[in-house]
Parts: C-alpha cells; structure tokens; sequence
C-alpha cells in the first residue's frame, strides 16, 4: 500500500496536477500582460464572468497597454515586478500576430524570459492566441505556428483563440468576429477567445453552464451563434 501511495504522488508530480492547481477550481488568480486585443471589450472581465457562471472565482490584475509587445512590457519591469511581489496561478499574456518570421522570433525571446520568471514563482504561462487583422487573413496560419512554436518550446499553456477564430468562421463564414477596424475584436470575437481561454486554463470539456439569458453579452450574440463560439473554443482543445 505504501508503494502505491508513493507512486500516486510521483505520478502527480510529473502531471502537474498538484503543481499550478488547474484541477481545485476552487478561485484562480490570473494575471493579464497585453494590449489592446486584450483590453478591447474587457476581456479579463469576460473571463471572470465565464468564472462565475461555473462557479469559479477569479480575481485578476492587468497591465494592458496600446500598441505593447511582451518585451516592451518586460523592458519597462512592471510585470517582473507584480509577478516577484504577488503570486498568480496564471500569466495570461500576448502581444500582436507575430506571423512574420522577426516577430515570431520575438514572441519566442520574450516567451522563453516570462516562462523562467514564471516557473521560479510558481506560477504558470498560458499564451493568448490571437490572429491577424483582416487584411492579412492570409498570415493566419502562420499566427497559429508562431504562438504554438513558443508554447511548446517553452513549456507554457497554450490559450489558442486565434485557432478558435478559424474553426468559427468553418462553420459559420459570416460570423462577425472583427470590430469594425477589421482587427480588434468585435464583443463577438472577445466573447470566443474568451471562451478559449478560460476553457485552457480550467481544462474544460463542456459549456453547459453558460446559457444566454444569463450573459451580460446576450444582446450581441444569438443563441445559434453561442453554440459556434462554444464548440470552436472546446475543439481547438482536442488532443
């Protein structure tokens, strides 16, 4: 019995089940490190709201700003510092596209400097997928590529929304994800990645507890556009 029970911990040892508390759900604290594709609609408040919806209760700081990549936040040691003083269960962060190859670079120099610093406070990196702006819809793969190849070289949480975007508009072409801009977010296009990220961070499977009438975004979305939003963010989740 003694040798199970050590193998058991082994075993959640090297899972991570123990380590960054994604199974408790009992509260999260996040902290968000980005930009206007962040701030646009609010969207940590998206995400707590999603939170309340399950049950879980989210508390979170942010330092988004215009126009800021990851290393312009790193350079200006606001997000070391909160990151060294407080702790948080996640640092959900993102800068632009990164499609093309000097900012694919970039993204994966700042992503390798938020990873170390995250792991000495135990904290975990989820990195928030975006996508390109409508006129560059043909670098949207390459977005895809750029935010997964620095995920996975570092071992971060991959939050994939710019993935999500994708797979929404294959079953439904004229869903209005972009804002008027045609590359910040519509409340639409928040409300999925949203969805993507929470469900990443949580490891959800369902969406169930969310239903329209109780949304503060229900007068944006209909029901039949919802049931998109939820079974793209839960499929860029399949293994």
């Amino acid at each position: 019995m003694k040798r199970l029970i050590i193998l058991f911990f082994i075993l959640i040892s090297l899972t991570g089940f123990d380590k960054y508390n994604r199974v408790s759900q009992k509260g999260l604290r996040i902290l968000f490190v980005g930009n206007s594709l962040t701030y646009t609609n609010d969207l940590p408040a998206m995400i707590k709201e999603i939170g309340e919806l399950d049950g879980v209760t989210i508390t979170y700081h942010s330092f988004l700003y215009p126009d800021y990549s990851l290393e312009d936040h790193w350079n200006d040691g606001k997000v070391k510092a909160e990151i060294e003083k407080n702790h948080y269960d996640f640092v959900v962060a993102q800068q632009g596209p990164s499609a093309l190859p000097e900012s694919q670079v970039l993204l994966m120099e700042s992503a390798r400097k938020l990873a170390d610093l995250c792991n000495k406070h135990r904290t975990k990196l989820a990195l928030y997928m975006v996508w390109p702006s409508k006129a560059r819809a043909f670098d949207h793969d390459n977005v895809i590529l750029s935010y997964t190849k620095a995920a996975n070289a570092t071992s971060s949480l991959l939050c994939p929304a710019g993935q999500a975007w994708k797979y929404a508009w294959e079953k439904d072409p004229g869903l209005p994800l972009y804002s008027p801009d045609n590359f910040h977010p519509s409340v639409t296009g928040s409300v999925l990645a949203a969805l993507t990220i929470y469900a990443a961070l949580i490891d959800k499977k369902r969406f169930d507890f969310i239903s329209l009438d109780k949304c503060s975004w229900k007068k944006n979305i209909s029901g039949e556009q919802l049931d998109v939003l939820k079974q793209a963010a839960l499929r860029t989740l399949i293994k």
